[in-house]
C-alpha cells in the first residue's frame, strides 16, 4: 500500500506540475498591493522545505530547479528513501494544490508540523521510517480527501488525538505501528471511515478496548493491532467480515471466547493469529471454514478440548 518510486526517482526531486492559475493578493497598505502567482507560493514553501534539510549526499542540491513557469502549480513532493536529515518545514502547508507527499525513509526528525492540515488536496501522507517525534497533529483530521496515512516506524508518542479519522471518510489505508503512542483507541475514532480496507496499529502501547466501530468497516481487509496492551473481549462483529483477509492480534491481553459457528464467517481469511492473549474455550469451529486460511497461531492462550481433526483438511 505504500507509494513506490523507481531508482530514477530517488535521485530527482519530482514536482508534477498542474496548469491551474491561482492569484494571491498580500495584506499589504493600498499602495504596496502587488498580485502574485501562486507558483511563486509554492517556491518559497519548496526553499524553505530545502533549507532545513541538510541534504548529506547534495541530491537536491544538484537536481534542483526554481524555474517553475507561471500558471503551474506543485501537485507531488515524492523522494522516498532519499537521506535529507532534518525537519519538516511548516511551509509545506502553503503547497495548497498538492496530493502527494512521499519522505518515507528520508532520516526526518522533530515533529510533524499541524500546517500539513491546510493542504486540503493531499491525498497520500507517507511519512513512515522517520525519526519524528511528539504528538500527532489533530489538524491532520481536516485532510477531507486523504486516502492514505501512513506515520509508521516513526517514535510518535502521546494519545491518538480522538477528532484525527473523524472528516476522512475517503480514507483506505491507516498505519501507526511501530510508535510510542499510549492511551485508548478512540471509541469514536473509525465512526465516519467506511472506506477503510486496512488499519495497522501495532507495536505500541495503547490499551483498553478495541472500539466496535472497527466491526462494521465492510470494507475492511486488514485489522493488525499486535505488541500492545489492548484488553477486554474482541467485538464480535470483527469474526463477521465478508473481506477480512488477515486479523493480526497477538501479545495483548484479549480474553473471552471467540463466537460460535453461526456468528464466526471469514471466508476470505488467510491469515488468524490471536496468539499470546488469554483467549479461552474451544478452538473456534467457523475456521473450518476459511478454505483460504494459510496461517494460523493459537499460541499461548487458554483453549480447551481437542485438537480438531478439520484442520488437517484445510487446503
Amino acid at each position: 500500500m505504500a507509494i513506490q518510486c523507481d531508482s530514477k526517482m530517488l535521485v530527482a526531486l519530482f514536482l508534477s506540475l498542474s496548469t491551474l492559475l491561482v492569484l494571491c493578493v498580500t495584506c499589504l497598505p493600498s499602495s504596496s498591493l502587488t498580485p502574485t502567482n501562486g507558483s511563486d507560493s509554492d517556491l518559497a514553501a519548496l526553499l524553505a522545505f530545502k533549507d532545513q534539510l541538510s541534504d548529506p549526499h547534495g541530491i537536491l542540491a544538484s537536481n534542483w530547479t526554481a524555474d517553475l513557469r507561471r500558471r503551474q502549480r506543485v501537485t507531488v513532493l515524492s523522494l522516498p528513501g532519499v537521506p535529507l536529515q532534518g525537519e519538516l518545514s511548516p511551509h509545506l502547508g502553503n503547497l495548497s494544490f498538492l496530493n502527494t507527499l512521499n519522505l518515507s525513509y528520508t532520516s526526518l526528525t522533530g515533529a510533524i508540523p499541524a500546517d500539513l492540515g491546510r493542504m486540503h488536496r493531499l491525498k497520500y501522507l507517507c511519512l513512515f521510517g522517520n525519526g519524528l517525534t511528539g504528538a500527532i497533529p489533530s489538524a491532520i483530521g481536516n485532510l477531507s480527501q486523504l486516502e492514505i496515512l501512513d506515520l509508521a516506524q516513526n517514535i510518535l508518542s502521546q494519545q491518538i488525538p480522538p477528532e484525527l479519522l473523524q472528516n476522512l471518510d475517503s480514507l483506505r489505508k491507516f498505519s501507526l505501528e511501530n510508535n510510542d503512542l499510549t492511551g485508548h483507541i478512540p471509541p469514536d475514532l473509525f465512526n465516519n471511515t467506511s472506506s477503510l480496507n486496512y488499519i495497522q496499529l501495532g507495536n505500541n502501547n495503547l490499551y483498553g478496548l478495541i472500539p466496535h466501530a472497527m466491526g462494521s468497516l465492510y470494507m475492511l481487509e486488514y485489522l493488525l493491532l499486535p505488541y500492545n496492551q489492548l484488553s477486554g473481549t474482541v467485538p464480535t462483529t470483527i469474526f463477521n467480515m465478508s473481506r477480512l483477509q488477515a486479523i493480526e492480534l497477538g501479545y495483548n491481553n484479549l480474553t473471552g471466547p471467540f463466537p460460535s459457528n453461526q456468528s464466526f464467517s471469514l471466508p476470505q481469511l488467510s491469515f488468524f493469529a490471536p496468539n499470546h492473549n488469554n483467549f479461552e474455550g474451544q478452538i473456534p469451529v467457523g475456521l473450518a471454514a476459511c478454505q483460504h486460511l494459510q496461517t494460523l497461531d493459537l499460541a499461548a492462550n487458554s483453549f480447551v478440548g481437542d485438537v480438531p481433526m478439520w484442520l488437517a483438511q484445510l487446503p
